[in-house]
């Protein structure tokens, strides 16, 4: 569930995006004071939407100049999803004043505060703020062609690098804060909500005639998530904050391609509902500790977050890769989902492998259990069989369990990667191996008579 949740990397660049490409048409309409009505009308001849304006305000005596609209509101036009919106109650760019005179713009800086957006991201990897923000031309002629889906030969989408050299080589930074981004995931069921939203990007490097040398930007954020499935279920909160370097178009085609190298810190009140099918799914597997006399409790409502308080994480094209050890609590135990396990967010596939490791101290409790053998054979036989049993599933005195999780994210396939040993097959072996040496030790002594 944490690696999904970091799929909040990739909506909120695409949203950042999408609503540059918003931005882009309004600044540019800009040739002095127009009126609202205006504005929109030229916004909804680019993008497929309905577009409200509250105001529109141009200061030319600020250091720098300033555009700013406030009200904001796009919803989409007919055949979208209904429940997709953009709301922003201020927008406002930083300007060159010198440039406006020549009818041509430099936004160095775009703050945006006070955002709603609403979206939905379907089973075939496209979102309904992607139908918002394309051109009404394409939606045209994919509805002519009776598909929703991208015709092969079309162009993608949204923002491309190489359409708005200009633009992108003067923006400096841009600012999201006092936020609300609210996603479902249709696959999943899951509704992921981002409250109290901040991010920024700056330090931002990119030339369009250069993008492999320049296409960096460095990305800061924090916000409190809240994980709901559609049903209601509350799977969660995630107090997140943290850092991250990105490298934001495709050098090639000059498409919107996050590529994103980030570490998000998780605070202290972090929590997740146990009820999550890789958690579940998890702890039935030890069950299989009853070969070794140990009963397992029941699973407990909540998990924390383990030896790691941060997420660590590389994004590319939907790919979600675990940079270092991602680890819970849940009672006694500790799982921990190891190095480069990973989640594809558009189909939901995903492979990890999982430790799961017992406290010090119901680690104890195991091996008092163990050691209570030594009363059912003798010593010699008991000292035996422990050590086998400390070295098959024991690690630095802490008893663990290591399983596989794969396919479906919402339905994994769990399977033990290594067997746990059975305690009386174990003393049986054992005892065949102490009864070979006895009588090896016993034909030794014969002969040497």
């Amino acid at each position: 569930m944490i690696k999904k949740v970091n799929l909040l990397l990739k909506v909120i660049l695409g949203v950042l995006a999408l609503l540059v490409v918003f931005v882009i048409v309004a600044t540019f309409s800009v040739k002095g004071i127009v009126s609202e009505e205006y504005l929109v009308e030229k916004i909804e001849e680019s993008i497929n939407s309905e577009v409200e304006i509250g105001g529109v305000y141009l200061s030319l005596f600020s250091s720098p100049a300033k555009i700013s609209l406030s009200d904001v509101s796009l919803t989409p036009k007919d055949g979208g999803d209904p429940n997709a919106s953009v709301k922003i109650d201020q927008l406002e760019l930083d300007v060159s004043f010198w440039q406006l005179f020549k009818k041509h713009i430099d936004v160095s800086k775009i703050s945006i505060k006070k955002a709603e957006i609403t979206s939905t991201y379907f089973e075939d990897g496209s979102s309904s703020l992607d139908q918002m923000f394309s051109s009404p031309e394409k939606e045209k002629r994919k509805k002519k062609k009776g598909s929703s889906s991208k015709d092969e030969g079309d162009d993608e989408d949204g923002f491309n690098v190489f359409d708005q050299e200009d633009f992108v080589a003067s923006l400096g930074s841009l600012v999201i804060e006092d936020s609300v981004i609210d996603l479902t995931l249709e696959k999943t069921g899951l509704r992921v909500r981002g409250e109290d939203l901040y991010i920024e990007l700056s330090s931002i490097k990119i030339d369009p005639n250069d993008l492999r040398a320049t296409n960096t930007a460095k990305v800061t954020m924090s916000s409190l998530v809240t994980l709901h499935s559609v049903e209601g279920w509350h799977y969660g909160d995630l107090h997140l904050k943290g850092e991250a370097s990105a490298n934001i178009f495709n050098p090639e085609t000059g498409n919107t391609e996050p590529n994103i190298e980030g570490r998000i810190d998780l605070g202290d009140n972090s929590w997740l509902n146990t009820h999550i099918p890789v958690i579940t799914k998890a702890w039935e597997k030890l069950d299989v500790l009853e070969k070794v006399g140990i009963k397992v409790a029941e699973l407990p409502k909540r998990a924390t977050f383990g030896r790691s308080q941060a997420v660590a994480v590389h994004y590319h094209l939907g790919k979600i890769t675990v940079r270092e050890t991602l680890s819970i609590l849940v009672g006694d135990w500790e799982l921990a989902a190891l190095k480069d396990s990973w989640l594809q967010t558009e189909t939901d596939q995903h492979e990890m492998e999982v430790e799961l490791v017992a406290s010090e101290r119901a680690s104890g409790k195991f091996l008092d259990i163990i050691k209570a053998v030594d009363k059912l054979v003798p010593q010699e036989l008991a000292d035996r069989l422990i050590a086998d049993i400390q070295g098959k599933i024991f690690r630095d005195d802490r008893l663990m369990v290591k399983v596989s999780s794969t396919g479906e994210f919402s339905d994994p396939k769990i399977r033990p990667v290594e067997g746990v040993p059975d305690i009386y097959e174990e003393a049986k072996d054992a005892g065949k191996d102490l009864l070979k040496e006895k009588a090896v030790d016993l034909l030794r002594g014969f002969l040497e008579k």
